[in-house]
């Protein structure tokens, strides 16, 4: 919950708040999921306001660190989903696909692999438009894509495919937005 919590609550610091309170919030994020994934003692949960201190104090020049995340992100994504377009490989958007409908006909596989390559260029625009923005020097542009335009537009592809989808095949079940985004939390991303 509190990892859920800090993730929400950094765009809006980052676009509102004075850069140091961003690098903070920041350093609190990846001590979190550092400590998360590394930490099973119940200290984990004082490392990510320790962190943000350290950095509040340590880091008021380092502006630049809060041009990475939102780069460093879509280009993991962008990697998570193309390395499984490569051949012999099942598209990410196929595994979701069979945990909802069994085996996929041919007509689904070419879909949701045309929606695999979607999805990776997606990622990879919003990397590259993010990069682009912070070179520019106009963070006020660059906070506002980052941190807002970018969640909207993978919300509105995530929402206008499940749309779409429903529409054009029709004589399949179709899940919930709820339960596709279960299936994905349930899928292993990383399979061969």
């Amino acid at each position: 919950m509190l990892g859920f919590a800090l993730l929400l609550a950094y765009p809006l610091t980052v676009h509102f708040a004075p850069t140091e309170a961003g690098i903070a919030l920041l350093a609190a994020v990846g001590t979190y999921v550092a400590a998360s994934l590394c930490i099973r003692h119940p200290v984990r949960w004082l490392l990510p306001p320790a962190t943000a201190a350290v950095f509040w104090q340590a880091l008021p020049n380092a502006d630049w660190l809060l041009y990475l995340p939102p780069i460093g992100i879509n280009l993991a994504l962008g990697w998570v989903f193309g390395r499984t377009l490569v051949r012999a490989r099942v598209p990410l958007v196929a595994r979701f696909a069979t945990v909802e409908q069994g085996d996929l006909s041919r007509e689904l596989k070419t879909y949701t692999r045309t929606l695999t390559w979607l999805w990776t260029l997606l990622f990879i625009a919003a990397a590259l438009l993010s990069f682009a923005l912070a070179l520019s020097g106009h963070r006020d542009a660059w906070s506002l894509f980052t941190n807002f335009i970018n969640y909207l537009l993978v919300g509105a592809l995530f929402l206008g495919e499940f749309v779409y989808r429903r529409l054009r095949f029709r004589n399949y079940r179709h899940h919930s937005p709820l339960q596709l985004l279960r299936n994905v939390r349930g899928t292993n991303l990383f399979e061969r």
